[in-house]
């Protein structure tokens, strides 16, 4: 019998996640790419973000945070400004052009959430949330720590 490995499954359901958001996003003909929508939506819920600050809430390397901010900003649909205290620091939100889409977007995000839980009790569905909650923060301290060098073979499984 094959093992279960957690982190084999949480790739899978991200990679039909993405095609679940590609396919609807596509449907209703909005300009917008799946990988984009962690930038997009935290812009949208959080005005004056920090790009540093999305990369640490998502899992997301600075560099992707900083050219997916380009992106929605070339197409008007985020405005980066820089911090008055650190010119160093991008401030992003969205423009109205990208307040715009918010909606429809979040209908999206809902129907993924309906489709991701179906069967699943509220009970369920928490105790999934936490514990997907603590393996992400369990991998986080790993790869802070520099825990990564040196595992030994198989543990990627």
């Amino acid at each position: 019998m094959q093992s279960f490995y957690a982190n084999r499954y949480a790739s899978i359901l991200y990679r039909y996640c993405q095609r679940f958001l590609a396919d609807a996003l596509r449907q209703k003909k909005l300009p917008l790419e799946s990988a984009q929508l962690p930038v997009f939506l935290r812009c949208a819920h959080q005005p004056g973000i920090t790009q540093e600050e999305i990369a640490a809430i998502t899992g997301l390397d600075k560099a992707t945070v900083a050219r997916t901010a380009a992106a929605l900003e070339e197409r008007g649909f985020l405005h980066r400004s820089a911090d008055p205290a650190d010119r160093r620091v991008n401030r992003l939100a969205l423009t109205a052009q990208g307040s715009a889409l918010l909606a429809p977007v979040e209908e999206i995000t809902d129907q993924l959430h309906e489709a991701l839980y179906q069967g699943l009790s509220r009970a369920e569905q928490d105790e999934a949330c936490r514990l997907l909650v603590q393996m992400c923060g369990n991998l986080r301290a790993a790869v802070q720590q520099g825990r990564a060098k040196g595992c030994g073979e198989g543990a990627a499984r």
